[in-house]
């Protein structure tokens, strides 16, 4: 007699939301994650010590979710707090400035198997006030799947994630780096490390917002250069912490340097290059041979054709320009959305006028 193979359980999700004085923000990210039709969620906010009003704000969601206030602590110590308290099979770090979509925890569980370290997914890029900038974060394809990851990890040591808001992390790949015990940005070492531990699954669905405003830590509004070396610094120690557990996982990381075949590493090394802004390494790095990289890693990555061209085109553009437009070319480049939304609302205009005469 054949035994009934036993049905899995659909995956439990816990969102955490870390908030420290964002009073004007949080309310919509605790009311994306509430407001999930995935009955097997549990909302979890911890407010880090805020000064401004975010403990009111977030007071108004009790019994919706578990409400932890804490002396300020830091970032870090808020995410391994609300990481204590949760027991979701996954887990989703959702910053208090971002959003999820409506529906977006159900294709996450939809998405994930055991074996799977975490499943990631697009987010939409928007201004501080909320608005569409027209970009994606990271803009996957349909073809970006488990095997497409393995074989650039395989390859490279990395390969395309989001920030913090666009994962869900599985509880067994967590539980043994919580508390975690880095200065910040857990996305960096959290993204960087789940490939050496399992699979990584892509949604290539907008599935939450990403809200730019000039203090992200990996995003920037063109004017904060001071910064480029300091996060130059912590993706290559986020890089020699992921060799070492793939050395005592047993796991083949490839040789050389991993931020050579990073886009937006490349991107940072050539500004900071460029703007006369020394890094661990600048003493060795030439705007040419950045340039290079820049298309080896487009080509290795198999970017749609637009994107890898609009990527070689900056790439170029910044390895040419004289010192003193360096500092234009930037900053049009990180506020390109912001530009295009005037011309964006005239063409809606246009289409609604036409719509509207065409019936």
């Amino acid at each position: 007699m054949n035994a009934t193979p036993t049905r899995r359980p659909p995956p439990s999700i816990s969102v955490i939301i870390p908030c420290y004085n964002y009073a004007r923000h949080v309310a919509q990210a605790i009311e994306s994650a509430i407001s999930q039709s995935y009955p097997r969620t549990e909302v979890i906010v911890v407010n880090d010590g805020s000064t401004d009003d975010s403990l009111a704000v977030i007071s108004r969601y009790a019994g919706a979710a578990q409400i932890i206030d804490q002396p300020n602590q830091g970032h870090i110590a808020a995410c391994n707090r609300g990481f204590a308290a949760s027991r979701g099979d996954l887990v989703i770090l959702l910053d208090a400035d971002d959003w999820l979509e409506p529906g977006a925890l159900e294709a996450v569980a939809a998405a994930w198997y055991p074996a799977c370290a975490k499943v990631q997914f697009d987010l939409r890029i928007v201004d501080g006030q909320g608005a569409d900038l027209g970009r994606r974060f990271c803009n996957f394809g349909p073809d970006y799947d488990a095997e497409r990851v393995r074989r650039s990890f395989r390859r490279s040591g990395t390969y395309r994630w989001p920030v913090t808001s666009g994962n869900a992390y599985a509880r067994w790949f967590l539980q043994p780096l919580f508390p975690l015990q880095i200065a910040l940005a857990p996305d960096g070492t959290l993204n960087t490390l789940a490939p050496v531990y399992g699979d990584v699954v892509t949604i290539p669905r907008v599935l939450g917002a990403y809200r730019l405003h000039g203090a992200n830590m990996w995003s920037s509004d063109g004017l904060d250069h001071a910064r480029l070396p300091a996060r130059i610094q912590l993706r290559q120690s986020e890089v020699a912490l992921m060799r070492a557990h793939a050395a005592r996982a047993g796991v083949a990381v490839p040789a050389g340097d991993v931020l050579d075949r990073e886009l937006p590493l490349i991107n940072y090394r050539m500004m900071a290059l460029k703007l006369g802004l020394p890094y661990p390494g600048s003493q060795h790095a030439s705007a040419l041979r950045l340039l290079g990289q820049a298309a080896l890693t487009a080509r290795a990555e198999r970017l749609r054709a637009p994107l890898a061209a609009a990527h070689l085109a900056w790439f170029l553009a910044l390895a040419l320009a004289p010192r003193a437009l360096v500092k234009k070319l930037i900053r049009l480049r990180f506020n390109r959305g912001a530009a295009w939304q005037p011309v964006r609302r005239r063409l809606a205009r246009l289409r609604a006028g036409f719509d509207h005469h065409g019936r």
